[in-house]
């Protein structure tokens, strides 16, 4: 289900040409790691000089990914942390 969820989110980024070398989903639910270029789970996070880390659950990223919640809804509530460059955003 990670999976599929992740390879449905990397699609929709790779369309707006968004760069996701060296992101990384860490879902709190699960307590586990997914680098997001590959959409499979990783050990451990291999911090490159940038890097980008969202921690999140399951079940807010399946929420953004059908587009039933924006993020920023989740970013204020304090549901989903990020850490690592945040200029990989842009």
């Amino acid at each position: 289900m990670i999976e599929n969820l992740l390879k449905d989110f990397k699609k929709r980024l790779i369309e707006t040409n968004f760069n996701i070398e060296n992101i990384y989903f860490l879902f709190t639910d699960l307590e586990e790691t997914y680098l997001l270029s590959e959409t499979k789970k990783i050990d451990k996070i291999i911090k490159e000089e940038k890097y980008l880390i969202f921690k999140i659950s399951s079940l807010d990223l399946l929420e953004i990914v059908n587009g039933r919640i924006h993020p920023e809804d989740l970013l204020f509530n304090k549901k989903i942390k990020i850490s690592g460059d945040i200029s990989l955003l842009t």
